[in-house]
């Protein structure tokens, strides 16, 4: 993430080119989980967004958004606040987040909790024998999935968590995601974005948190990822 400020808003600077990254342009989909979008082949449109899988932490000092002051001691190692870290902090450096809400995230953080998302929430699955498709003709069973997501919408972005299973431990994770409009970005060659396909390697500039929402969206954000 590449980032700076500017009046009463911080401005990041996402890639609009990689469907298979932390960052991508997904499209909603009634009915249906928002699709990724090959933003290279598809011109895109006002109902697209650029969903960011944010960090809080990274193991890389070297990072462009790293704050090197603040430092998690994990067993693994010493991790340095990153992205969403670097948001709060600069916005309560340039004065869109107030002390009081500062103080309110503070405590947060050090109220102790028994349980949170990821402890109580539950992946199951649901079996439909009476299903009949391609698949089942040779053995197989048709089952799904309910994962629990938590959703959050404002004016001009949203907040998603998305429950999942660890990949290298035993149970949960819960990924925040923050989903930026495409129509409110711009284009770092400052060509307008909707209805036409991205360029190679183009970027997009975003202006987030601004003085009337930073405090639900940090705050919201900020307790996911305590819990």
């Amino acid at each position: 993430m590449k980032y700076k400020t500017k009046n009463d808003r911080v401005i990041v600077t996402l890639p609009l080119t990689t469907p298979s990254g932390k960052v991508r342009v997904k499209r909603p989909v009634a009915g249906h989980v928002a699709d990724p979008v090959a933003s290279r082949r598809e011109p895109l449109t006002e109902d697209d967004y650029l969903e960011w899988q944010i960090s809080y932490d990274t193991d890389s000092p070297d990072k462009p958004s790293v704050l090197r002051s603040v430092k998690l001691n994990k067993p693994k190692g010493v991790r340095y606040g990153y992205e969403l870290v670097r948001l709060l902090f600069e916005t309560k450096k340039i004065g869109i987040l107030p002390n009081t809400r500062f103080k309110e995230l503070r405590q947060l953080v050090f109220t102790p909790l028994n349980a949170g998302i990821e402890e109580l929430e539950k992946i199951t699955k649901n079996d439909d024998s009476k299903a009949k498709t391609v698949a089942t003709k040779f053995g197989f069973s048709r089952h799904y999935l309910h994962v629990p997501n938590y959703f959050r919408v404002a004016d001009s972005y949203a907040v998603e968590i998305k429950i999942t299973h660890k990949q290298k431990a035993i149970g949960n994770q819960a990924m925040v995601y923050v989903n930026l409009p495409l129509k409110y970005c711009k284009s770092q060659n400052k060509q307008p974005l909707i209805g036409r396909c991205a360029n190679k390697l183009e970027k997009a500039i975003c202006g987030i948190f601004p003085l009337v929402q930073v405090g639900q969206t940090s705050r919201f954000v900020f307790v996911s990822l305590v819990f």
